[in-house]
C-alpha cells in the first residue's frame, strides 16, 4: 500500500512540474489552464526557421478578417529573431495597401511592438506578411484585442 501511495504522489508531482514547465514556455497555456482565458483576444502565431523554405527571402503569410467595420484596432506583436533581418507588414490582401510595417536587423529577443490599424472593413481581407533573410529562427505572435478578428485559412479570391 505504501508503494502505491508513493507512486501516486510521484505521478502527481511529475504532472504538476510538467504543467509548470509548459506554462513557463507558453503563457497562453497558463491562461487556458487557469480558466481565465480572455474570449475577446485572438492570436496569430508565425514561425520561420532555416529549413522553412529553400528560397531567399523566406516569406510566411497569415490571413485575417474582421466581422464588423472597425475605425481603430490595436494589436500587440512579440518578435524573436535569430538571423539577418525580418520585415513585418500588415496589408489589405486585395489592394496590397500596406497598413503597417516595421523592419528589424540582427538578433531580437522578445521585442514587443504595438501595431495600430485604422479603418478595417468587414468586406476586406488582410494579410500579415513576415519576410526574413538569412534566418535561423524567427517567431512572431500577434494578439488582437477584439472578438471581431478572425483568422482565415483560405483567401477570399
Amino acid at each position: 500500500m505504501k508503494k502505491i501511495l508513493v507512486l501516486f504522489i510521484l505521478l502527481v508531482s511529475m504532472a504538476c512540474l510538467t504543467a509548470c514547465m509548459r506554462a513557463d514556455a507558453d503563457p497562453s497555456a497558463a491562461t487556458a489552464a487557469s480558466g481565465s482565458s480572455d474570449e475577446n483576444k485572438m492570436t496569430i502565431n508565425m514561425e520561420l526557421d532555416k529549413d522553412y523554405d529553400d528560397t531567399e527571402p523566406f516569406v510566411n503569410e497569415a490571413l485575417f478578417c474582421v466581422t464588423e467595420d472597425m475605425d481603430d484596432l490595436i494589436a500587440e506583436g512579440i518578435l524573436n529573431l535569430d538571423g539577418d533581418s525580418v520585415i513585418l507588414e500588415i496589408k489589405n490582401n486585395k489592394t496590397k495597401e500596406v497598413l503597417w510595417s516595421n523592419t528589424w536587423e540582427g538578433n531580437v529577443k522578445s521585442e514587443t511592438v504595438s501595431i495600430p490599424l485604422n479603418n478595417l472593413k468587414k468586406d476586406d481581407e488582410y494579410v500579415i506578411c513576415l519576410t526574413g533573410r538569412k534566418i535561423n529562427n524567427a517567431a512572431l505572435g500577434i494578439t488582437f484585442d477584439s472578438s471581431f478578428v478572425q483568422e482565415r485559412a483560405m483567401p477570399l479570391r
